[in-house]
């Protein structure tokens, strides 16, 4: 039976949803109205998840959480709030899920299932020899997880990340030539030092990867390596978008807050901090899949009439990205005019000719100025 634990700080709340645990089947261990003991309660009760609210006094549940993973507790964390303009910061801190109050049953049990995923995967881990399962982060700076564990692999050289990162980009078996590698990470060095520098490159990287039990290696194949995975499939931040973005899968409430945890980790420069030719083209690629995914999120918020404010704090992140798009400068307008009317419209207007004059000697487009004239009238 699945033990959890509820901590709000309105008593009635933490009553419904000990109601709504218990008629789901699951043994709630304790509900804690004090955010300043939830800690305690959770260390010393061990529960498989510690359902959070997030405003509480003095202590949010945002922070209650980053202890809870700072101290490795062995649980998972879902937050149940009001407030869905926290979604973003929910899952910077690593949480399962985030459910809306007044939390509706079918949403809790949809909850429920993802707990009970993630700690069955972590239970088929333990009996595989102790084996984890994997997660790596290609926006910004390079990072593999193992399990669930906030502190990343540390490498013992940066060309060590580098090179994972190059073999995780490549398609899954494929085998990369030495030459290949040599081009891409040592382009100034003759054949002879390149190749002691790939040779040992390639050790650190795999004594690293077996002392935290990774599962993954790299092989020496005839002229070359390949990545060799485990069973245990390995998620890349990359692929998720790119498959969610290539499958063209619509947006719809039971995907959204994974559709805007994916555009907030996906937001960050790719492969942050590689200086090589390589990535270049990674980085354009990529950064196409992050705009196209962006603007498909922004058309949801606008037909689901989404808060304004939300909506416009994700079209301001898109524009950081393509500031001379003005069909995202066409939306952040709108948003605009809906928060603050005329004045605030017309100053975005402006702000952004001045822009694009100094930095193009350009003039905005006559969509756009046809849009602010249709809403200043």
């Amino acid at each position: 039976m699945m033990k959890a634990i509820v901590v709000d700080d309105e008593l009635l709340v933490t009553e419904q949803i000990d109601r709504m645990l218990a008629s789901a089947g699951v043994k709630v261990l304790g509900c804690c109205v004090n955010p300043h003991e939830a800690l305690g309660m959770a260390k010393e009760l061990q529960p498989d998840v510690l359902f959070l609210d997030i405003e509480m006094p003095e202590l949010s549940g945002l922070e209650i959480a980053e202890r809870v993973y700072a101290d490795k507790l062995d649980m998972e964390v879902v937050f149940i709030t009001a407030y869905n303009q926290y979604a973003i910061d929910a899952f910077r801190v690593n949480a399962l899920d985030y459910l809306l109050k007044p939390l509706m049953e079918e949403d809790l049990q949809r909850s429920l299932e993802r707990v009970r995923k993630r700690r069955q995967r972590r239970g088929d881990n333990a009996g595989n020899g102790g084996q984890k399962s994997a997660v790596a982060y290609l926006f910004g700076k390079f990072a593999l997880h193992m399990d669930v564990d906030p502190e990343p692999v540390r490498w013992v050289t940066s060309k060590c990340a580098e090179l994972l990162a190059y073999m995780l980009l490549q398609p899954r078996d494929k085998e990369v030539s030495k030459w290949e590698l040599f081009e891409a990470l040592w382009p100034a060095l003759d054949v002879e030092k390149a190749g002691i520098n790939l040779r040992s490159t390639v050790s650190r990287i795999n004594k690293t990867l077996r002392d935290c039990r990774s599962g993954m290696s790299l092989a020496s194949v005839r002229n070359g390596y390949k990545l060799v995975l485990s069973d245990e499939a390995l998620a890349l931040d990359a692929d998720e978008l790119e498959l969610f973005v290539l499958d063209a899968v619509r947006i719809d409430p039971d995907n959204l807050v994974y559709v805007e945890q994916l555009v907030h980790r996906c937001s960050r420069p790719f492969l942050q901090g590689f200086d090589s030719v390589w990535c270049e083209p990674y980085r354009k690629e990529y950064r196409q899949y992050f705009l196209s995914l962006g603007k498909k999120l922004l058309l949801y918020y606008e037909e689901s009439v989404t808060e304004p404010l939300k909506a416009l704090r994700l079209a301001e992140l898109l524009v950081e990205h393509d500031p001379y798009d003005e069909s995202l400068r066409e939306e952040a307008l709108k948003l605009h005019y809906r928060i603050g009317g005329s004045g605030r419209a017309t100053a975005y207007y402006e702000e952004y000719t001045e822009l694009i004059h100094a930095e193009l000697g350009a003039v905005s487009g006559d969509t756009l100025t046809s849009l602010l004239r249709n809403l200043t009238d």
